[in-house]
């Protein structure tokens, strides 16, 4: 009635006649202060003493379980599920699924094995499985070495070898978030980074995002220096510097509020439209624009896709530990208010805090669970389908999808940084205008005769015009100009002389 959402702080009542249920800020307005008792949906009459409370969050005593009806009267409860003991003081609404099904394994053969096998879950089990052939590995060449069986075989005694199962590995499951840790797939890609091939990519990118990252400026920061001199002084390892340079920092700018930036990925699927919050993650979204400005993410394809949760790429080696940022080195999080909500949201892949470089993913579904850990800094605003198509795609064990799934192109419609840029370039050309006019007038005014040597110039100046003399052929601006036809270098007429009158009186 009231278009309120009922919570755990709404007083709630409902109506013994009808069932139906209003807040009572609803009952108490609209039907007891103007003693109109209808139901307020089917207008059917009801008396205060059908009103029944269901919460009321100021009621105490309401609280306490002696005062429940069941317990004045020693009323068993039926549980449904035939449960006795402990089990019927716990809370089964509020567990989650993992954990009914732990309670559920308790006092079972499966929970004993468990717990003589040493716990752990599938990774622990597994390690011990390799635990256990490498002992028996062991066991097998020391009993092949025949005479040296009376040897020493003190690990401590022992220099370290190269045992081909030391390099095995367990990649986390796919519940799971962690990067850091290594992998096996990760070690069977791990050289491709330090690839020759890898460091000329990325020395042509760092010349790539100079060029299209033209907006970017750096200001030297007056209050700050590289700390040379300092360092050289105290360490024994660094060069000697005698001079402590000022910092170059990047001058930072901030989109105005509700300023968005427009991508679109071209995949071999199809195309995804993203909008981009540049007003509210600015350096994340900058990032990300100038990466598809300098053509970084064509020919990179997504490595890991995990249904019901996201599809994560933008590393150029496709071993997820690849991947930089316009700025050379790692930048920090941008954690905000945006939240990992929905179907579509584009967020920061890292491996910790401020850790964030190209790489990137799209979530299937809501994962709360990564709030504050990861920069959310974009939506899906187009190709729902073709993101529905990636989630179809199979994978392997180790979330790689089977078909390759790959950016070819990305388009930049809305560039904010940009046009801030011209912007500011317009503005400081204006400023710079108006300063150099200021300082003319000041000049000028230390020079007061100029206004008598040429008034009529100056005042022509002052009026608007360039200064210099109209060409009419005249003199100033008073004396027009002569005749068409006429020579004006010729002599002037001689004025006849007047006759008559008394002249000058010579005669007298």
């Amino acid at each position: 009635v009231l278009n309120k959402v009922f919570t755990d702080s709404t007083h709630i009542v409902a109506v013994k006649t009808t069932g139906n249920v209003y807040c009572y800020q609803a009952i108490d307005e609209l039907c007891v202060k103007p003693k109109n008792w209808k139901d307020l949906i089917t207008d059917e009459k009801f008396t205060r003493k059908d009103l029944v409370t269901l919460q009321d969050p100021l009621n105490l005593e309401g609280r306490m379980l002696d005062k429940f009806e069941h317990v004045k009267k020693g009323h068993e409860i039926d549980r449904g599920g035939g449960g006795n003991g402990a089990d019927d003081n716990l809370n089964s609404r509020a567990m989650s699924a993992d954990i009914k099904r732990v309670l559920e394994k308790l006092g079972t053969e499966d929970a004993t094995a468990a717990l003589v096998s040493g716990g752990g879950g599938r990774r622990a089990e597994a390690e011990r499985i390799l635990a256990e052939a490498k002992h028996k590995a062991d066991a097998t060449a020391e009993d092949d070495a025949g005479p040296d069986k009376g040897a020493d075989k003190s690990r401590l005694l022992k220099a370290p070898t190269n045992h081909p199962l030391d390099n095995v590995t367990f990649k986390p499951g796919s519940h799971t978030w962690n990067t850091d840790g290594p992998s096996d797939w990760r070690v069977t890609h791990a050289k491709a980074a330090d690839s020759e091939e890898m460091k000329k990519r990325d020395a042509a990118m760092r010349e790539r995002f100079k060029a299209v990252g033209s907006h970017i400026a750096y200001k030297t920061n007056a209050m700050r220096t590289t700390g040379a001199g300092s360092t050289s002084f105290t360490s024994t390892v660094m060069g000697n510097a005698t001079v402590n340079e000022r910092v170059e920092e990047v001058v930072k700018r901030n989109p105005p509020k509700g300023k968005k930036g427009y991508v679109q990925l071209c995949t071999n699927l199809g195309d995804i439209n993203v909008e981009l919050h540049c007003d509210v993650a600015p350096r994340t979204c900058e990032n990300f624009i100038v990466l598809c400005k300098a053509g970084y993410y064509d020919g990179v394809g997504f490595h890991r896709s995990i249904k019901n949760f996201m599809i994560q790429g933008g590393d150029p080696t496709g071993t997820g530990s690849g991947g930089q940022c316009i700025w050379g080195d790692k930048f920090k999080d941008e954690i905000t208010h945006l939240n990992h909500d929905g179907r579509g949201v584009l967020s920061m892949a890292n491996s910790g805090p401020g850790t964030n470089g190209s790489q990137f993913f799209i979530t299937y579904k809501s994962a709360n669970y990564l709030d504050g850990k990861h920069t959310v800094f974009g939506r899906l605003v187009g190709g729902a389908d073709v993101l529905s198509e990636m989630e179809r795609v199979p994978t392997a064990d180790d979330d790689r999808p089977s078909k390759p799934i790959t950016i070819e192109s990305t388009k930049v419609f809305t560039d904010p940084y940009k046009d801030m840029a011209e912007a500011e370039t317009v503005k400081a050309r204006e400023k710079k205008a108006k300063e150099e006019k200021e300082a003319r007038e000041r000049t000028e005014a230390l020079n007061p005769g100029r206004w008598w040597s040429d008034p009529a110039g100056q005042m022509a100046k002052e009026a608007g015009d360039d200064g210099a003399l109209k060409k009419s052929g005249g003199i100033g601006k008073y004396v027009s100009k002569p005749a068409s036809g006429g020579d004006s270098n010729a002599e002037p007429a001689k004025k006849k002389a007047k006759t008559g009158g008394f002249g000058n009186f010579d005669g007298w």
